[in-house]
């Protein structure tokens, strides 16, 4: 065991340093920054108290969108790379197993993501403390409500994005050792990902007195259990700026459901790499 985690380690750290090194995640994490710093700007205008909210909604979002295209394609490229220059025949030659060659890149991917993650949150907490600060002064003058603002929350909300990026990046893991080509799993794990967004719209739908026919009806229930709901991670806007308004429990449920989704499409990605020819 102890062995077996050694490899793994290894073989996470390498799928790290290559990850790091590469011009794709360096370009996506000065673009993300550069979008989290230019809500900067929206501080000149008077948005009242929506504007953290407003803020907090550009930040949250550009986060969870070049998160996922980092995701996808940081991914299904590092996988294919190895296959294609044909370095996994030299490491599974060894004594590396497939899964724990699946896992290592895993790991070595999620945590890249966890530093994307983490960069982003930290310039998004201190613009929303920031901001904050001026406009509590603001309301004091004025006679007004201040806003509200976790700092909490902020990092509640990165830890939930890194365990939804954690999904994203394991559902692609599992197309990536299905798929051929790389533009294919690309494009199919895009597919999976925005469906992923929209998967609330089936569990409403199964919760709605509709008149559904039953092979519908079971249709729409295999999609909701198949496929996780990725909204359930969107509530960092609550969490940083009304977090009495989040449900007990909110975010222990999304980190067990995520977590639950990244063992199972780790271990059916682990099955069909066990019978993929390399």
């Amino acid at each position: 065991m102890k062995s077996s985690l050694t490899r793994i380690f290894w073989l996470a750290r390498l799928t790290f340093l290559e990850a790091v090194r590469q011009r794709f995640f360096a370009f996506l994490i000065v673009l993300g920054a550069a979008m989290v710093l230019s809500s900067f700007a929206f501080r000149f205008l008077d948005f009242g108290h929506g504007e953290l909210k407003f803020i907090a909604d550009f930040g949250f979002g550009g986060l969870f969108f070049f998160g996922s295209i980092l995701a996808l394609v940081m991914t299904a490229q590092l996988l294919f790379a190895e296959m294609d220059n044909r370095t996994a025949l030299t490491l599974l030659a060894k004594p590396v197993s497939r899964t724990e060659f699946l896992i290592g890149k895993f790991t070595g991917i999620w945590v890249v993501l966890g530093l994307f993650v983490f960069v982003l949150s930290i310039l998004l907490g201190v613009m929303l403390w920031g901001r904050w600060q001026e406009l509590v002064i603001l309301a004091e003058q004025s006679a007004k409500v201040a806003p509200q603002f976790s700092l909490e929350g902020v990092f509640s909300h990165a830890l939930l994005q890194w365990f939804r990026l954690g999904v994203v990046t394991s559902m692609v893991l599992l197309i990536s050792t299905i798929a051929r080509t790389f533009l294919f799993a690309v494009v199919v794990g895009a597919m999976t990902i925005v469906a992923g967004q929209l998967q609330w719209l089936a569990q409403e739908a199964l919760f709605k007195p509709a008149d559904l026919n039953p092979l519908s009806h079971a249709l729409l229930w295999l999609a909701s259990r198949i496929l996780p709901n990725l909204q359930q991670f969107n509530i960092g806007d609550a969490l940083a700026l009304d977090p009495g308004a989040v449900m007990s429990g909110a975010v222990s449920s999304a980190l067990l459901s995520g977590g639950f989704y990244l063992i199972a499409y780790l271990f059916l990605a682990s099955l069909t790499f066990k019978r993929r020819e390399i």
